[in-house]
């Protein structure tokens, strides 16, 4: 058992909780500044307010870095002890393959028959020697460490923050579809399956504003896109990790919060978020049935 992956993951894991904590807490500098300093688009529009006139900008990026609703900080919250289970999981199988270690006494034999009765201390650390390589770990370590970063480069670097999130996305996707370790078999896990989900979410956020304000197209529009993309994709995903439905729950959780935030300003976006929705749920009744 490699001590190296193990202890590379727990600090990506620290580094990231660490990260997206403080950027959490710290004060948005745009939302303390006025409305036309914050967004000069603003003070160019006579219509803002009145009805009928542009909706009102939503930083969706926002609602899952900086949440304010009990709703959309249970979800940050929830893939923060999703990770740290994980990684708390792999340390004690560390320290149990420590244990089989020092009581190994027949390591230079060959594995017996599953016929010739329960294995011996030696026989199991061979078994789960490769469950904590750094090759095992090295996606979500990748992925941790781009998402410990790109909220920061966010509000001055949008492009380089976008592809930094889309590699976090990768990461997470990657770890959760690969599965865990175990001796000779492979499992997959709900807890990253929710962490994946949460990183898509904010991943396609954080290209709706890249559409909107670098592209030019238009908010509803930005988001219809993103949000048609990402539920194709995620549907994709779920089909693939069978009955581990913490992918599933994690993005309806969000789509939801997103929903609640946009309803009474940009209904259009509320709208495609509930179709988003029922699409999700369409794929996870037939994971589960």
């Amino acid at each position: 058992m490699s001590r190296l992956g193990a202890l590379l993951l727990i600090l990506a894991v620290l580094a990231f909780i660490a990260s997206t904590l403080f950027h959490a807490l710290l004060p948005d500098q745009r939302a303390m500044a006025p409305a036309a300093i914050a967004d000069p688009g603003l003070a160019l529009s006579p219509w803002q307010g009145f009805p009928g006139g542009p909706a009102p900008r939503v930083d969706l990026p926002a609602l899952f870095l900086r949440p304010e609703g009990l709703g959309m900080a249970g979800l940050l919250g929830t893939t923060w002890a999703a990770l740290a289970y994980h990684a708390g999981r792999r340390w004690f199988e560390r320290r149990r393959m420590r244990l089989a270690r020092a009581a190994a006494r027949e390591e230079e034999r060959e594995l017996p028959p599953q016929s010739a009765g329960p294995p011996t201390p030696g026989h199991l650390l061979r078994l789960h020697e490769q469950d904590d390589s750094l090759v095992e770990h090295a996606p979500l370590i990748l992925g941790l460490l781009a998402g410990a970063v790109w909220p920061w480069l966010l509000p001055g670097q949008p492009v380089i923050a976008f592809l930094l999130s889309a590699a976090m996305l990768a990461g997470f996707l990657a770890a959760a579809l690969r599965g865990i370790r175990v001796g000779s078999l492979v499992r997959r896990s709900s807890l990253l399956g929710f962490v994946a989900g949460w990183g898509l979410l904010v991943s396609f956020a954080v290209f709706t504003g890249l559409l909107r304000d670098r592209l030019g197209v238009p908010q509803e529009a930005a988001a219809v896109i993103a949000l048609l993309i990402g539920s194709v994709a995620a549907v994709s995903v779920q089909l693939r990790l069978g009955r581990r439905i913490g992918f599933s729950v994690a993005l309806i959780w969000g789509l939801i919060g997103i929903a609640a935030a946009t309803v009474t300003t940009d209904a259009a976006i509320a709208t495609m978020t509930v179709i988003a929705i029922a699409i999700i749920a369409v794929a996870l009744v037939r994971v589960t049935t």
